[in-house]
């Protein structure tokens, strides 16, 4: 990944092109948008201008406004099908729910996966959210979308 201005490495190119895609199809210009998704300016231009990726607490907030899937809004698939959870839930209890469905301790899960060890127990604790970088292989491991492992949809499929 490129180097974007303030030296992170978390950029897009697919990102960029869809947010930007986004914003033409839905009339928006770069001053409206941001005040429909409720994220600031900055964030919307960073993305348009760099395709930075902001937080996943930021993205979720992005894609519940304009009700489309994160693989959707990242540009990692054309698929605009989704549908949000009648009855959302979290992070935290939809990780638990599917530790519990494979019989699972978090601790054998975290052996699985590329972050330290104690990140789960953590989250758990914290009731913080992962970054996107640790979200995917979580999904990956359980068989599952990010939108399903974060509580966004019941659909569980990829």
């Amino acid at each position: 990944m490129a180097k974007n201005p303030d030296g992170s490495s978390n950029i897009s190119e697919k990102f960029q092109n869809r947010i930007k895609q986004i914003i033409d199809d839905q009339d928006f210009d770069k001053k409206d948008f941001p005040k429909f998704v409720e994220v600031s300016s900055t964030v919307i231009i960073r993305a348009t201008k760099y395709g930075i990726i902001p937080s996943l607490k930021t993205l979720i907030k992005i894609a519940d406004k304009i009700n489309v899937s994160l693989p959707y809004l990242l540009g990692e698939t054309n698929n605009t099908e989704f549908y949000l959870s009648e009855n959302p839930t979290t992070f935290h209890v939809r990780l638990e729910q599917l530790a519990n469905e494979r019989g699972e301790k978090f601790s054998k899960i975290a052996n699985h996966m590329p972050f330290a060890y104690n990140s789960i127990y953590e989250w758990m604790r914290t009731k913080g959210l992962p970054s996107l970088e640790h979200i995917k292989p979580l999904a990956d491991y359980f068989e599952v979308s990010i939108d399903y492992l974060l509580g966004r949809t019941d659909d569980r499929t990829i």
